[in-house]
């Protein structure tokens, strides 16, 4: 099931990870859960729930699971896991076709990349600890409901609910509520932050 890395942090395999299509909030909710039990005994870990967003939510990434030239996909978020531990900064990433988990400069560079100039979608990183985005994280799955019909199948577990019970996905997603949850960050800033 797990491996270590040369850090002694212990990760999960990608065919380990709860994954279903076009429920990413939920399947990095679970790849978070999963590393932070598989590390609870693991001194000076630090990890983090990044969304990447925008105003107009059209995110770009390369070496996505994706037909288009060296993986190029344009999502309306994406999520991923960032941890830290002994002076490394590691990337988890259900969606990538590069290696899991991968160094935060190689991830950066091969899939994160620059801004694309001919169109604007300019991204923004939502950094919250990983425990807080446990915690706080609620979806009633609505967003994924055209009146009765399902855009995308849900998964077969019951819905993600914080104590509350209140869908609040959006304040995750939105630019309207920049660190209510987390810190907001733009891509400079992202970069230099896990550097």
């Amino acid at each position: 099931m797990c491996s270590n890395q040369t850090t002694n942090l212990i990760v999960p395999q990608k065919s380990d990870c709860v994954y279903t299509l076009s429920f990413c909030e939920e399947n990095i909710w679970h790849l978070a859960k999963l590393i932070l039990d598989l590390n609870k005994d693991t001194s000076d870990l630090k990890a983090y729930v990044i969304i990447m967003l925008n105003p107009n939510k059209c995110v770009h990434l390369w070496k996505q699971d994706s037909p288009q030239k060296d993986g190029l996909l344009f999502r309306d978020f994406h999520t991923l896991v960032i941890t830290e531990h002994q002076d490394q900064t590691m990337v988890f990433d259900i969606n990538t076709t590069l290696p899991f988990p991968v160094p935060f400069s190689h991830y950066c560079q091969e899939a994160v990349r620059n801004e694309l100039t001919e169109i604007d979608t300019k991204r923004y990183f939502r950094v919250i600890e990983a425990k807080t985005y446990l915690t706080e994280f609620s979806s009633n799955r609505g967003h994924m409901l055209e009146g009765d019909n399902w855009i995308s199948e849900p998964p077969n577990y019951p819905p993600i609910l914080n104590q509350k019970k209140e869908h609040n996905l959006e304040s995750f997603i939105s630019m309207e509520c920049p660190n209510k949850y987390g810190q907001l960050l733009n891509l400079d800033e992202f970069k230099t932050r896990f550097s």
